[in-house]
């Protein structure tokens, strides 16, 4: 029974410790999208959940590992988002647009998405150095799969998949920077544009070859 006891007690307290940090994480997206990572505060963070600076430690380490936990999570959200209802073979365009869509909702519309999107180029330490770069190269394999995908069904002109991506990850990180629209419907229509002129820019044309192999190994 004491076992039963302690390991129920342990459960409560690791659901209260994932409550506390939840509100830590969404807390910090807020203050950073308000006033920028460089002026936030771990104080005005604590003050936003009721906490004091000392009593933060004991939930985060540092501010910049706050950061670095919202960017991973925000990040890895838009890849579920762009893959929710889709169907394991969907088009490549599909796929292309789904992500297109759910990378502009999330960095214009949630406070986590717009500090993604002005937080690209920040330093940080080793540890969440690391934790950021394996989240945004998990990001860029999946936009990477949907051009090589695209390239070898001929719907996608044969370019470079990797400045592809790359490009076409700065132009959805820049929608963040220069509008905040409320709501999923406007920002779908800043999406669509972004969409038709990615998609003008990568078509392929009548009678252009596609690529073999050069898309699907440089999407790795």
């Amino acid at each position: 029974m004491a076992g039963v006891l302690s390991d129920g007690a342990t459960e409560r307290r690791a659901r209260r410790m994932g409550y506390r940090r939840r509100g830590i994480l969404d807390a910090a997206a807020r203050v950073f999208a308000d006033v920028g990572y460089e002026r936030a505060t771990l104080e005005g963070i604590g003050e936003a959940v009721g906490l004091s600076k000392t009593s933060l430690y004991y939930y985060v380490r540092s501010k910049e590992d706050l950061l670095a936990r919202l960017l991973t999570e925000v990040t890895d959200e838009i890849g579920r988002q762009a893959a929710a209802g889709l169907p394991v073979d969907a088009p490549a365009g599909e796929r292309l647009w789904a992500f297109v869509r759910a990378h502009v909702r999330v960095v214009c519309t949630t406070p986590a998405g717009r500090v993604l999107a002005r937080n690209q180029d920040v330093v940080l330490g080793e540890a969440s150095s690391r934790m950021m770069r394996e989240a945004r190269r998990r990001h860029e394999r999946l936009l990477r799969s949907i051009l090589a995908q695209g390239i070898g069904d001929g719907v996608f002109r044969p370019i470079d998949v990797r400045v592809g991506s790359s490009l076409i990850l700065g132009a959805l990180n820049v929608a963040g920077r220069w509008d905040s629209p409320e709501g999923a419907v406007a920002a779908d229509r800043i999406a669509e544009e972004l969409f038709t002129m990615v998609v003008g820019g990568i078509a392929a044309h009548p009678g252009e070859a596609a690529a073999t192999g050069t898309g699907a190994a440089d999407a790795q």
